[in-house]
């Protein structure tokens, strides 16, 4: 009986209120929507590091008289190396043609392959991060017979840290989110109460408990979280099927992102609602 009573008054309360209860939720869902768009990106930055540090190599280029093997030997003593491949300076010509497709024709005029002989080294997953790789480098350096190393790791590095402060980003604006989003809700919910105060009188005097009282605001409040979620989910899938034109590898887990906003949208409702009523309370009590 209760309970009916509960999604009666939640709907009722919604109905005498709508148009400031679609607003706020309108108002909440832009919110949530600029924290889904950071970790939307989050999440695509995070994929192509994870694809560098998959494809990255070092490349040991070797001195001219030096042994290919001897030297390949004492680089798979080192900590962390997966596969050293040899790769003469004729076929390393032959890749740079090939990376070159029709500019290929600028290297014609080369009387002598000016490519040293070199190694390419993968590594081991736990040894992709730059400041193993950069470990690494140091160790190969000093093999006799290496006269250069070069991996690419500065861009790695750069994209590490971009990625580091995306996380960052994304703590910090879900928690100014957080509380813009409670702040509409309790705003709403307060005002909410305020209009049903004479409503809610009559009902405790006539002994109505305080869970009977509260329990459709809470409602409320949920609801509101879970439309507001709902509709910033909706306008993220848009945005994200238009960036699927320019982007083809763009990544975007539907499920999981629906299942963080109505989430996220609802939680945040019921403390908006426990914040608005909260206050209620302690005005009563001075």
């Amino acid at each position: 009986m209760s309970i009916t009573f509960v999604l009666k008054e939640t709907f009722r309360t919604i109905k005498l209120n709508k148009l400031n209860f679609f607003f706020s939720a309108t108002v909440q869902a832009l919110c949530l929507l600029l924290l889904l768009i950071f970790v939307t990106i989050t999440l695509n930055l995070t994929s192509v590091v994870k694809e560098v540090h998959n494809r990255i190599e070092i490349y040991a280029f070797l001195d001219e008289k030096s042994s290919y093997q001897k030297v390949a030997d004492k680089v798979f003593l080192i900590a962390g190396i997966k596969e050293v491949r040899y790769v003469s300076q004729d076929e390393a010509l032959e890749e740079l043609k090939d990376d070159l497709g029709e500019d290929a024709s600028l290297l014609k005029g080369i009387d002598k392959n000016p490519l040293p002989n070199s190694l390419r080294i993968k590594l081991e997953q736990d040894f992709q991060s730059s400041f193993k790789i950069r470990e690494v480098e140091k160790k190969i350096s000093a093999i006799p017979g290496i006269k250069e190393v070069w991996s690419g790791r500065e861009v790695l590095e750069k994209l590490e840290r971009l990625l580091r402060i995306a996380f960052f980003s994304n703590f910090l604006l879900l928690a100014i989110v957080g509380l813009a989003v409670i702040f509409i809700i309790f705003q709403n919910i307060e005002s909410t109460i305020f209009h049903r105060r004479r409503e809610i009188e009559i009902m405790r005097l006539v002994g109505a408990t305080d869970y009977l009282v509260n329990a459709p605001f809470y409602g409320q409040g949920f609801l509101q979280g879970i439309l507001g979620g709902l509709i910033a989910f909706l306008i993220l899938s848009l945005l994200a099927y238009l960036a699927s034109f320019a982007l083809p590898k763009f990544l975007f887990p539907h499920f999981y992102l629906f299942l963080f906003a109505i989430t996220l949208g609802s939680i945040l409702g019921i403390f908006g609602s426990y914040a608005a009523l909260a206050r209620i309370k302690e005005r009563k009590n001075n």
